[in-house]
């Protein structure tokens, strides 16, 4: 079945991971968990490697582990990237964007802010209706299943009537095993699908793989 709504990750969906702006985010969250943990950048590195695995963000599991209680504090040291150092406005993406006849909200683990100068400096931000973000879910991020649950309830939708369009694998899982239609963007990959999971290599491929579906569809029935 087509889906009948699309939800798109942010980072490093909508825009390459080429491009260094989630390494830049990455330094600066590695940073924090060494200056607040006491340990060097090598060490801050693992730790963060391993609360991502176990909670879905660096966030989470300094909360959860760490009693962290400035997750504010947190989230505007991480995120203080000049985004315009890394993007540029996308005609392209907003035009690819615009011909797909579905409504579109962005889910991430970023902060609202964060994701409205990305979407911004793309040109796209018109192109979505709502951006869930981390604090929206109480500061839980992908993979909790409860953060899809929660975007589907806002939205009044159900998961197989969803398209969620993300970068990683895990992420992707807990929403197919919800009924939910899943596909990956994986900008080095040869576009072969991923532990079954359909993927592109740009976003910028959607239309045509969302009139491929349709039109495999209309063949079915």
């Amino acid at each position: 079945m087509p889906p009948a709504y699309l939800l798109c990750d942010l980072d490093e969906t909508l825009y390459p991971s080429s491009c260094g702006l989630m390494q830049a985010v990455s330094a600066r969250m590695s940073a924090f968990v060494a200056e607040y943990l006491g340990v060097d950048r090598e060490e801050a590195a693992r730790i963060r490697s391993r609360l991502r695995v176990v909670y879905g963000t660096t966030l989470t599991g300094l909360m959860r582990e760490h009693g962290l209680q400035v997750a504010e504090q947190y989230l505007a040291f991480t995120h203080d990237v000049p985004v315009a150092d890394f993007l540029a406005e996308d005609p392209r993406l907003a035009e690819a964007l615009a011909s797909i006849p579905l409504s579109k909200s962005v889910l991430t683990n970023s902060p609202l802010e964060h994701a409205e100068r990305v979407l911004n400096r793309l040109g796209i931000r018109s192109r979505f209706e709502r951006v869930f973000d981390l604090r929206f879910n109480g500061f839980t991020g992908k993979p909790d299943p409860a953060v899809y649950s929660r975007a589907l309830g806002a939205l009044g939708r159900r998961a197989a009537e969803v398209l969620l369009v993300d970068n990683h694998l895990d992420y992707l899982a807990p929403f197919r095993a919800m009924g939910g239609q899943v596909l990956l963007i994986d900008e080095g990959g040869d576009g072969s699908a991923q532990d079954g999971v359909p993927t592109l290599g740009d976003i910028k491929e959607l239309p045509a793989w969302l009139a491929t579906l349709e039109a495999a569809s209309q063949d079915a029935g």
